[in-house]
């Protein structure tokens, strides 16, 4: 039990926390409801709660709702009109679902309408009819989606904000320790580069991710900032190090960059600092002397790649800095 409640475990303590409360508040709520059948809300609870683990929260019980309401509507419809007998039900039930289908293809909140389509026109012709079936079908989804949402803010709501922070430091981390292999220039370190660029990779889709999961509510103190903002100039940053890395991985390019390799050290001791929550300094204009109309002048293709991706770096830093500030990671 220790090793289960120690801090290693604990996001996937919350997550264990939010999902049995959930599930029981929704059960609880469909049946005080009197909806005919609470599991429907249960299951929604869980689809939601789940996407708070894989991004997108807010998201995933909006869509959850539309196409609900979009397949009830579409089903109960259909359910009206329908021929009578078992190729009527066969022939509703693939019309709708396929047409639907078609429909929904790009559409990610139209998923679950020809589920919601199929469940009403084939459970339709009951003593309730097809309208309060696909009445009854919203509301168990509209439920449970709400008890999803309400358990994630409800329960540990500030572990997605911290939790973006610490993606983001990281990120700043492991783009300064990439930098600075890259500025090295050593033959050796070919390898170990490629492996840091993937990691960087990973943890910049996690910061997207992460991204997603932040809930801001109306009011006082709901955060303006873009966390998305924030992902794409580190993403923007990442591509500027690929284009450093052509100048100063050439052969015998080491020697020749001194100044451009002095002046990016100095994006790699800013991009340390953001890691550790410290505001770094703006790069600012780059010097005209590190410009690219020097590499063009002698049509040298390494300081070509040097100055162009340096002028990117001050410009996607500085960016980058600000994003740190406006959402208060530093």
């Amino acid at each position: 039990m220790a090793r289960l409640l120690s801090p290693r475990h604990a996001s996937e303590v919350r997550a264990a926390l939010q999902m049995a409360v959930g599930a029981t508040v929704s059960l609880y709520l469909a049946t005080f409801l009197q909806l005919p059948h609470p599991y429907w809300s249960v299951i929604s609870t869980i689809v939601v709660i789940q996407a708070s683990i894989g991004g997108g929260v807010l998201t995933v019980a909006r869509d959850r709702a539309l196409g609900t309401v979009t397949g009830a509507f579409v089903g109960a419809a259909v359910a009206f009109v329908r021929p009578a007998g078992m190729e009527g039900l066969a022939g509703a039930i693939a019309v709708s679902t396929a047409a639907l289908a078609f429909l929904g293809a790009g559409r990610p909140w139209l998923k679950i309408a020809p589920v919601t389509a199929a469940i009403v026109i084939a459970g339709g012709s009951g003593v309730d009819g097809p309208a309060s079936l696909a009445l009854d079908r919203v509301m168990e989804i509209l439920v449970g989606s709400g008890v999803g949402v309400v358990s994630i803010l409800a329960l540990f709501p500030r572990h997605a904000r911290q939790h973006f922070r610490l993606q983001a430091r990281d990120a700043a981390g492991e783009a300064a320790a990439l930098l600075a292999l890259v500025l090295k220039a050593d033959d050796l370190d070919r390898v170990e580069i490629r492996k840091r660029h993937a990691d960087l990779k990973r943890r910049l889709d996690k910061l997207d991710t992460a991204a997603k999961n932040v809930i801001d509510l109306p009011g006082p103190q709901r955060e303006t900032a873009d966390r998305a903002a924030l992902a794409r100039a580190f993403w923007r940053v990442r591509s500027d190090i690929v284009i450093l890395g052509r100048g100063f991985q050439a052969d015998g390019a080491s020697g020749r960059l001194g100044p451009w390799s002095k002046d990016a050290n100095r994006a790699v001791e800013r991009l340390q600092a953001l890691s550790v929550g410290k505001a770094a300094d703006p790069m600012g204009p780059l010097d005209a002397t590190l410009a690219l109309s020097v590499a063009v002048e002698g049509d040298d293709m390494v300081l070509g790649a040097a100055a162009i991706g340096l002028a990117h770096m001050h410009r996607d830093l500085d960016d980058l800095a600000e994003r740190f500030k406006d959402l208060r990671l530093v």
